[in-house]
C-alpha cells in the first residue's frame, strides 16, 4: 500500500475511534490510559482529545496497575495507542502479548523500542513511519504484518528470530538505510508479495551457517543478488559498550553501544529482555540486584563479552507522624503487612516502589496480604512507611 493512502486510511480509522473514545478510557495511572478488557486484564489506550495524540517521550509501561481493588496485568497495546504521538522510547513489559495494528504509526519521533518476549506477531502498520533505527523480534514472533516497518528510513538493523514464517507485503518497503538483518530463520521466511522490501538495496543478511545460507540463495526473493548479500555469521565485529546511570528513585538506564543486540538475564538467570534499543531500564527495588547484560546475534550469544549491570536500592523517604493517640506500627512478614494502634477514621494506601497504587481502604484491618519479594509504601493517615515483603 502506498505509505499516502496509509495514512488516509489510519486517519478515517482514527477518526472514529476518537468519536467513540475520547474520554472513554476506563483508568488513567502515571499519565497512561488503560481500557479493561477482562476481569484480570487491561490493554493501554490512545490519549486522543483535542484532536491530538498526549503521550511523548520516554514511556516505561507497567506490566500492572491498579484500580478499585483489582491489580490488572497490562496484556496489551490497543491499535493506534501511540499513533502520531510524541513518543521518543518505548519500553513494553513482558506481561504485553498483543499489540494491536499501527500501535506506534507514525510516531516520527519514536527511535528505540523494547518489544516483550511474549510477543508473536508484529502486527500491521505497527511501526511505519517512525525513526526506529534498530530491533530486535523476540523468538516466538511468526509473522509481520503488512506494512509493519513500512517508511522507516532510519531503520539500518533489524533481527529476525528462529520463529518467523512470513513477512507481509510492503514490510520493509522503502527502509531505505536498512543494510543490516541476522537472521536465525533456519528456513528464508516466505514474502508475501514481490514488495517487501520494495526501495531497499545493498541488504547484508547475517545467517548462522553454510547450509542454511544456501536454502536462502535458492529462495526467489532472498536469493536477489540485486538486493541481497548473504554471510555467514562470524560473531562481533565491535566490542560492545555499556553506560549506566540511575533515573530518579525507581530506574537505571543502561546506555548501550555500537548498534548491537543484548539478551539481558536477571538475578536468577532468566531472560528479562532482548533489546538493540540504545537505552534498557533496569528497576530499582529494595536490595541490590545484579543483572548479566550480553551481546548477540540472536544466532550466537558473545559470553565472553558479557556485561554486569547494578540496581542499586532507591533512598525511600520515611516520614512518622506522632498522633494523640499514639504512634502506629507498620511492619511487613511473610508476605502480610500489619498495622498496629488506633487507626480510627483513617485510610490505608499501599503503592510499590514504581508509584502504583496496590490497595486502597478505610483502615479497618490490621493486615493486609500481597505478593512478596518486593518493597511497598505504606500510608496510614499521616503515618508512611517502607515496608520489604519477603
Amino acid at each position: 500500500m502506498n505509505h499516502r493512502i496509509r495514512d488516509i486510511v489510519l486517519l478515517l480509522v482514527a477518526c472514529l475511534c476518537c468519536a467513540v473514545n475520547v474520554h472513554g478510557q476506563d483508568i488513567e495511572a502515571n499519565g497512561i490510559y488503560y481500557n479493561i478488557i477482562s476481569d484480570t486484564q487491561v490493554e493501554v489506550a490512545p490519549a486522543y482529545y483535542n484532536g491530538m495524540n498526549h503521550y511523548e517521550g520516554c514511556i516505561i509501561l507497567p506490566e500492572r496497575v491498579y484500580c478499585d481493588g483489582v491489580n490488572y496485568d497490562v496484556s496489551a497495546i490497543a491499535p493506534r495507542a501511540f499513533w502520531q504521538s510524541g513518543v521518543t522510547e518505548v519500553q513494553i513489559p513482558n506481561s504485553v502479548t498483543m499489540i494491536g495494528e499501527a500501535a506506534f504509526a507514525d510516531a516520527e519521533d519514536l527511535a528505540n523500542i523494547t518489544l516483550p518476549l511474549g510477543l508473536t506477531a508484529v502486527s500491521k502498520y505497527m511501526l511505519a513511519g517512525t525513526a526506529i533505527t534498530h530491533v530486535v523480534l523476540p523468538e516466538g514472533v511468526t509473522s509481520i504484518g503488512r506494512g509493519a516497518f513500512e517508511d522507516c528510513s532510519y531503520l539500518k538493523t533489524i533481527f529476525l528470530p528462529a520463529s518467523l514464517r512470513y513477512i507481509g507485503e510492503s514490510a520493509f518497503s522503502y527502509c531505505s538505510r536498512l543494510n543490516e538483518i541476522y537472521s536465525d530463520a533456519s528456513t528464508p521466511p516466505l514474502t508475501m508479495g514481490d514488495n517487501a522490501f520494495e526501495g531497499c538495496d545493498d541488504i547484508h543478511v547475517m545467517l548462522a551457517g553454510a547450509a542454511i545460507t544456501r536454502h536462502y540463495q535458492d529462495d526467489p526473493v532472498w536469493g536477489n543478488e540485486d538486493q541481497f548479500t548473504l554471510w555467514i555469521d562470524e560473531g562481533l565485529a565491535v566490542l560492545p559498550t555499556m553506560q549506566q546511570e540511575n533515573v530518579g528513585d525507581h530506574w537505571t538506564a543502561l546506555t548501550l553501544g555500537n548498534s548491537l543486540a543484548y539478551k539481558i538475564y536477571g538475578p536468577d538467570g532468566y531472560l528479562v529482555a532482548v533489546t538493540a534499543a540504545d537505552r534498557y531500564f533496569l528497576p530499582i527495588g529494595a536490595q541490590s540486584t545484579e543483572y548479566l547484560v550480553v551481546p548477540t546475534t540472536l544466532m550466537y550469544d558473545e559470553e565472553d563479552l558479557q556485561l554486569v549491570a547494578t540496581a542499586e536500592p532507591a533512598a525511600i523517604k520515611e516520614v512518622e507522624e506522632e498522633r494523640p493517640e499514639g504512634k502506629l506500627t507498620i511492619v511487613g512478614l511473610d508476605g502480610t503487612i500489619y498495622i498496629g494502634g488506633d487507626t480510627h477514621g483513617m485510610w490505608t494506601f499501599i503503592y510499590d516502589v514504581y508509584g502504583n497504587l496496590w490497595y486502597e481502604r478505610p483502615a479497618v484491618n490490621n493486615w493486609i496480604s500481597l505478593p512478596g519479594q518486593r518493597v511497598y509504601i505504606v500510608k496510614v493517615g499521616n503515618t508512611v512507611r517502607k515496608v520489604y515483603l519477603n
